[in-house]
Order: structure tokens, then sequence, then C-alpha cells
């Protein structure tokens, strides 16, 4: 008796289907059928604009874009690793200094090797007593003749935008991720990304395509390029690594999802 009812179902459905649909596969209101639905009820985005895999919503967004993560190094992740000796910004405990130009003062001060040449590149970094060391691309002095860089001491890892930078060794558990964009005046296809924006990038490994990202940081690039912090230590660094890709992709989707104010 359950397979005649469900028989009987079965037949009602396809008859019903067959009433709407001609020999053409036109229905009688002169609509057609897409797989199981009305291709009415099938809905493509705007022009300009892509589906996001996520919520299924169509956003402002562009392709041809290069992702790339980065991390800040922990000193501590180098244990093995030689001492070295850099300058520092500021002064000793007992008020001395070992070298002092155009106003500012300079002292000496031992590090992890491998831990103040990350800083070098990345920018900042945590000590081993919990301080975060900082160094940018024009931190340069002149002791005894020779462009040597200098080193400083920060509150906290900012962002270009002010934003403190989250101090987890992984930034998945964050509401949004920080990422660092080309700045200016919004243009998607172009490649600039007002700092704010909320992010969709769907072309890069998992988990990391299912989250929203912030861009607050900015990059020296003038391709269309995001940059990615994944966070603090070796796990971080791993997980940039894994977003870059070598080579990296130059092709990805990126979408506009919506707008956060990025302030200090």
């Amino acid at each position: 008796m359950r397979h005649f009812v469900i028989g009987i179902v079965a037949l009602g459905i396809l008859l019903t289907v067959l009433s709407l649909q001609s020999a053409d596969g036109a229905t009688a209101k002169g609509m057609k059928i897409c797989g199981d639905r009305l291709c009415s009820q099938v809905k493509s985005c705007p022009e300009g604009q892509i589906q996001d895999a996520v919520n299924r919503q169509c956003y402002p967004g562009s392709r041809g874009w290069k992702i790339t993560g980065y991390f800040l190094p922990l000193e501590k992740d180098y244990p093995k690793d030689q001492m070295v000796s850099v300058y520092v910004q500021g002064k000793k405990r007992d008020r001395t200094f070992d070298y002092s130009e155009n106003n500012s003062t300079y002292y000496l001060k031992q590090f992890r090797k491998t831990f103040v040449k990350e800083i070098a590149v990345q920018g900042s970094g945590k000590t081993s007593d919990n301080k975060i060391l900082q160094s940018w691309k024009d931190d340069f002095i002149n002791p005894n003749g020779q462009k040597t860089r200098f080193y400083h001491y920060g509150k906290c890892a900012s962002a270009f935008t002010g934003v403190c930078l989250p101090l987890a060794t992984s930034t998945l558990n964050e509401p949004q991720i920080a990422v660092a964009v080309t700045h200016g005046k919004m243009d998607m296809e172009k490649g600039v990304i007002e700092h704010g924006t909320l992010l969709h990038i769907p072309d890069i490994p998992s988990p990391w395509n299912k989250r929203t990202f912030w861009a607050v940081d900015i990059g020296e690039w003038r391709d269309k390029h995001i940059d990615v912090f994944t966070g603090y230590g070796t796990a971080a660094r791993d997980a940039a690594f894994k977003i870059t890709k070598i080579p990296p992709n130059e092709d990805s989707r990126v979408l506009a999802v919506g707008f956060k104010e990025a302030k200090p």
C-alpha cells in the first residue's frame, strides 16, 4: 500500500510538470525548465558583480588578483639561534646610550639572529619578554659611517590605519582577518581598495577561503595584490606560505562584501 501511495504522488508530480511543459521544452506560460527549477528562479549576478559561494549573494568584485600571506615572528621560535647585537632606539635602564643621531639616541641590545632578520622583512615581531619590536624600511642610522638598521619598541604591531594586529598565533579565530591592500579611491578592477572594506577571497586554500577579510594595512605594490595577515609564529608562517603558493596565483577573485571603518 505504501509503495502504491508513493507511486501516485510521483505520477501526480510528473503530470503537473508535463501539463506546464510543451513538447519543445517551454512551459504553458512561455517559461523553461532549468534542471529541477523554473529558469526564472535561476538568478545571475549583475555586470561587475560576482556570486559569493558562501552565501550565494552577488557583490562588487573582480578577477586577476594576486593573493599572498604574511606573518609576524616570535623570538621564542628560534631558541637555538645565535644572539646578535642591534641598535634599539631609546636609552638603557640606567639612561645611558651607545649612539646618537639627529637628536635621537640608540643602545645595543641582543636578540636571536633569525628573529631580527624576519622583522627586517615583516616590520614587527614579539620578543621573548613579550614586547613588540619593530623596524621599518627607512629605519637606518650611520654609526661609524656605516649604514645600519635600527629597531624600536611599539605599543602594538599596528597596521597602516593604526589598527593593532592581534597577537594570536592564528587569525582564523578573529571576526575579520586583517589584510594589506593597494590603498586609494575604490576601484576593484584597477586593484585599489578603500581601507575599511570587507572582502571575501574564494580562490585561496581552505579554511581561509570562507573567512571575511578587513582592509586595514597598505602594501607597496602597484598591481592587484592583497596580503593576508595569518598571525604570529611558525604556524602562522606555514599558513602564509600555504596562501601564497609558489608561484602565487595571479588570477584570484576578490569580492567587496561590506564596510567597517578602520580606526586605531
